[in-house]
């Protein structure tokens, strides 16, 4: 009777055998599930989602390989081993990698036929990793840059240059040989600083710089005289804004903005005929509030540097505006008034009114004077402009 208890040990050690066998395939077959992916990119970004916006974890060098076991759409799910053990797990592009080993088909069921054995593991070296500093971290700030070309339309500005003109030739019984020129757009240089929240969305602070200004010359002429006629209006504009950005997809975004708008306007007319010459020039200034509404793309061109193109919508109008004019004239006279801008219509000739736009200390009054209110300049329009985006 006590020879039968040796059976134990060997029933007890044929069930973790057979147990263990029916492991064995499953574990062969979630290992088969991985790929190798190797960074064909200068770097590669380590984002925390699958999103062109998320943060950026860690750059991965030219070089990598990397094992991935997951997709979601363009994007790779890995791990990266850092110098120090420290694993680091998120996503990268398909367009900085290459697939240099699929993942194995599924293994068939076991057939009790002894597996093939694996090949021996190759020993893996970890990249050099460069140094650690403050921008190699997920810091959520974005920095950006921007020129481009905006459209301006302040009609005050433009119809008392075109006033001034035609008032002039009336005056004098001359004509016109051509229009003055409008002032219809400037060059913007813009820069904000911006928090990202999330992967989709930004906040922050912006603020540009846009000034435009066409000076005209039109000739007039006479039967017996000639006179020639210049003309300057000129608008400036400085936003400071509050804005904000929504990324409804990889690389693409919209934008708004709410901010004060501090906005100068100038003038300058000038007439010369018969060796006598006078001049008309001041400048008013304001501020108020204005919005933006913008859409653009993205595209990285290098380690979190990103360049994007936006075409934009302004709606600034602005009154109210006060300043400094001078009357000049080559006699030596000089008049100087400080005050509102004004813009009034004037009666010349044979009695046509004409528009104009003069800084006075009091409304401008007195015979020929009519339609008298202050002056609005209103600088919305569109704007188109390039730039680059640092992403810390």
């Amino acid at each position: 009777m006590m020879r039968a208890k040796p059976l134990l040990p060997a029933v007890f050690l044929a069930l973790v055998l057979a147990c263990g066998g029916s492991f064995l395939p499953a574990a062969q077959q979630a290992a088969a599930r991985a790929a190798k992916i190797k960074v064909t990119a200068e770097q590669a970004n380590l984002r925390e989602k699958p999103d062109i916006g998320s943060s950026i974890l860690q750059q991965v060098p030219e070089g990598t390989v990397l094992e991935t076991d997951r997709k979601d759409g363009e994007w790779y799910s890995v791990r990266y081993v850092l110098e120090d053990g420290g694993v680091v797990g998120g996503w990268i592009h398909e367009s900085l990698v290459q697939v240099v080993e699929e993942a194995p088909a599924r293994p068939a069921a076991a057939t009790g036929t002894a597996p093939a054995p694996r090949p021996a593991r190759q020993g893996r070296t970890r990249p050099k990793q460069p140094p650690l500093d403050f921008r190699s971290g997920p810091v959520p700030l974005e920095i950006s840059f921007s020129l481009g070309a905006a459209s301006l339309g302040p009609r005050d500005l433009n119809n008392a240059a075109q006033g001034f003109v035609d008032g002039t030739a009336a005056s004098a019984g001359l004509t016109a040989a051509d229009a003055a020129d409008r002032l219809r757009g400037a060059p913007v240089i813009g820069f904000d600083l911006s928090l990202r929240i999330g992967g989709s969305w930004t906040i922050g602070l912006g603020a540009d710089y846009l000034r435009g200004a066409n000076r005209s010359e039109v000739e007039l002429a006479g039967e017996s005289a000639a006179e020639t006629v210049a003309t300057k209006p000129m608008a400036r504009v400085v936003p400071v804004k509050a804005v904000v950005r929504y990324y409804p997809g990889a690389g693409f975004y919209v934008q708004g903005a709410l901010g004060v708008y501090a906005v100068k306007a100038g003038y300058s007319y000038r007439r010369q005929g018969g060796g006598f010459w006078e001049r008309w020039k001041g400048s008013a200034s304001t501020t108020g509030l204005g919005g933006e509404a913008a859409f653009g793309g993205e595209w990285d061109i290098g380690p979190r540097t990103i360049l994007f193109l936006e075409a934009g919508l302004r709606v600034v109008s602005l009154t109210g505006l006060t300043g400094d004019g001078v009357y000049e004239n080559s006699e030596g006279a000089t008049v100087r008034e400080a005050g509102t801008l004004y813009h009034f219509r004037q009666t010349a000739g044979a009695g046509n009114n004409y528009p104009m736009v003069l800084v006075r200390t009091d409304p401008p009054s007195g015979t020929g004077i009519s339609d008298v209110r202050r002056a609005r300049i209103n600088v919305s329009g569109t704007s188109f402009r390039a730039g680059l985006r640092y992403r810390f």
